[in-house]
């Protein structure tokens, strides 16, 4: 009795200590670029390349610790309060996700649902233009006899080139040649829904270690479909040796729909999941998270990265697209153009494994890609490097 209790006794101990916060391993990053990021006091405060350990200084601050300085030390710069849906979060976890337009977001996820989030930028910011005091604008009054009048000239413009149009001032200016692309644009209309519906990108970069993205394809809010089967696409950028869990729940995280396994080597690039192939059907009006969770990078850790998706009625010219046999001939304009991104997404795959590399449809995935963010992706489709 005494010797089964002491057992008891040591395997909860054990559980506490590998379950501890506490010991888990603070969360830091790796910025491969300079970046420029917002001080509480409205001052801008530039990030170095190299590793930063990351934790909550404030409400809405975050502090910056450069690998080896001294705790307490490093940089605070500015962050949004808001929250997130990783509520199986033992520890805080940090994770960078570069946008368009050359910002770049760090967020710090912390138990309990809240995170905080700050915006940078690998450009400086403009510094706000100060007004003239009246006295630079004019000198003092002098008195003299019979002063001549001085007519005003008219205010001279700073002009965006002055460099360039000094030199060649002489010279006529052609007009600029129009870019003529051989596929239409596909402008995606995102959907008028809630602000519920984050999405959660890994993109990880350790010192001497090959960098890590790994991204589901979806837009950063609830993404839609007509499809009860749909096909889902995730992306990974570098090759790897663990295995790939593939996750589906309700909104409310209550019933697990699919939890499969993808056992490498997993190659990098885009990859597919059909719905159809699990029996996997979703409900109309129904909002559902899928996650991504590459095992085993780190002892006793893995990489997720989740997004979100429901099923809605299709509009009455697109109510025949769910009975056509196959996506390669679903209308991709109309499909962007109701925001319907898994979709058109999955009818230009379907198209691009038809046509192979020498088809005109990877510069529209690639388009459809950064209009939300998802860069490296879209690199990969307008290089012309597609993995099957």
């Amino acid at each position: 009795m005494k010797r089964d209790l002491a057992k008891i006794i040591l395997g909860f101990g054990f559980l506490l200590l590998v379950t501890s916060p506490c010991l888990a391993t603070q969360p830091n990053i790796v910025l491969s670029r300079a970046l420029h990021f917002p001080a509480p006091d409205g001052s801008s405060v530039l990030l170095s390349p190299g590793k930063y350990f990351i934790e909550q200084s404030g409400s809405t601050e975050l502090r910056l610790m450069p690998e080896g300085a001294q705790p307490g030390s490093g940089q605070v710069i500015h962050a949004q309060a808001l929250t997130h849906e990783q509520y199986e979060l033992f520890s805080p976890m940090a994770l960078t996700r570069p946008q368009k337009n050359d910002e770049y977001l760090i967020e710090l996820l912390m138990p309990g649902g809240i995170r905080l989030e700050a915006r940078g930028s690998t450009q400086p910011p403009i510094p706000p233009t100060l007004p003239v005091s009246a006295s630079e604008l004019s000198p003092s009054p002098k008195i003299a006899p019979l002063p001549t009048p001085i007519v005003p000239e008219p205010p001279i413009t700073a002009s965006p080139l002055p460099i360039q149009e000094t030199e060649h001032a002489s010279l006529p200016v052609a007009p600029p040649t129009p870019v003529i692309t051989s596929t239409p644009s596909l402008p995606y209309q995102a959907p008028s829904l809630s602000s519920q519906g984050k999405r959660i990108i890994v993109d990880r970069q350790e010192m001497g270690q090959e960098p890590i993205f790994l991204a589901v394809l979806s837009p950063d809010h609830i993404g839609l479909t007509i499809f009860e089967q749909p096909a889902l696409f995730w992306f990974i950028g570098t090759p790897t040796d663990h295995p790939v869990d593939v996750m589906i729940t309700d909104e409310n995280n209550t019933q697990l729909l699919l939890d499969v396994r993808m056992l490498p080597p997993i190659r990098p690039g885009i990859h597919k999941v059909e719905l159809k192939d699990y029996g996997i059907k979703l409900q109309p009006n129904t909002t559902y998270q899928w996650k991504i969770m590459l095992q085993g990078v780190t002892q006793g850790e893995s990489l997720v990265t989740s997004g979100w998706i429901m099923r809605v009625n299709p509009p009455s010219h697109l109510i025949t697209i769910p009975d056509q046999p196959t996506m390669q001939t679903a209308p991709l304009e109309q499909l962007v153009e109701a925001g319907l991104w898994y979709d058109a997404f999955w009818a230009l795959s379907e198209r691009i494994q038809s046509d192979g590399l020498n088809g005109p449809y990877l510069n529209q995935r690639a388009s459809l890609l950064e209009q939300v963010g998802l860069l490296p992706p879209a690199e990969l489709d307008r290089s012309h490097k597609l993995s099957p």
